[in-house]
């Protein structure tokens, strides 16, 4: 299970709680967690195999820049040679 998020899901404030049964489900059934998240982490720091935490520049901007490192990791996952079924468009319209 891949997991974007700020907060990573908080069972005790019931903050994002369809997140946090999505990897306690996970969980039960032998799933990896991976995510990347802001902040301290939340419950997806506390469970998840591997999880990165964009470190906090600003309070005021913690979710603004989680977001950005997120889809800076996006694109890379998505665009990886392995991964890609078709050639990219701007790639292809330049030969």
């Amino acid at each position: 299970m891949f997991v974007f998020s700020v907060g990573g899901g908080n069972p005790e404030r019931l903050v994002s709680m369809n997140l946090v049964a999505s990897l306690k489900l996970a969980r039960e059934i032998g799933a990896r967690i991976l995510g990347v998240v802001g902040r301290d982490g939340g419950y997806t720091a506390q469970v998840a195999d591997a999880c990165l935490i964009v470190p906090t520049l600003s309070p005021e901007t913690v979710t603004p820049h989680t977001e950005e490192f997120q889809a800076v990791v996006w694109h890379l996952i998505v665009s990886h040679p392995c991964l890609r079924a078709n050639e990219m468009k701007w790639e292809s319209a330049a030969k």
